[in-house]
């Protein structure tokens, strides 16, 4: 019985743990691109906040997976990315980083 106990509470441990890693508002997404180039962002409030070379950028929606402020811009289609205008960029081909999606597999 007590085993019984224990593995249930590490059960529950494990699912509050998997909970906290779904996408929420402000949670930091991380891309990795061709050429070792790299980007992270995060979404608030119908904008998406782009950190890349360097600089934030500030990007409101303007459409499906599609940000910008009218010289940044930061695409998002068929589970890849790509963003433009940055110092430091393009960033293309653009894939979500391991520590990102693996959670969410379970």
């Amino acid at each position: 019985m007590r085993k019984i106990i224990v593995l249930g509470a590490a059960l529950l441990t494990l699912a509050a743990c998997q909970s906290a890693q779904s996408l929420s508002e402000g949670e930091r997404l991380n891309w990795r691109c061709a050429n070792d180039k790299a980007f992270s962002l995060r979404f608030a409030a119908g904008a998406a906040e782009v950190y890349a070379g360097g600089e934030t950028h500030r990007l409101p929606q303007m459409g499906e997976g599609a940000y910008s402020n009218g010289t940044v811009i930061y695409t998002e289609a068929g589970g890849g990315a790509s963003l433009t205008g940055v110092h430091d960029g393009p960033y293309e081909n653009c894939q979500r980083r391991r520590g990102d999606w693996w959670l969410r597999l379970w």
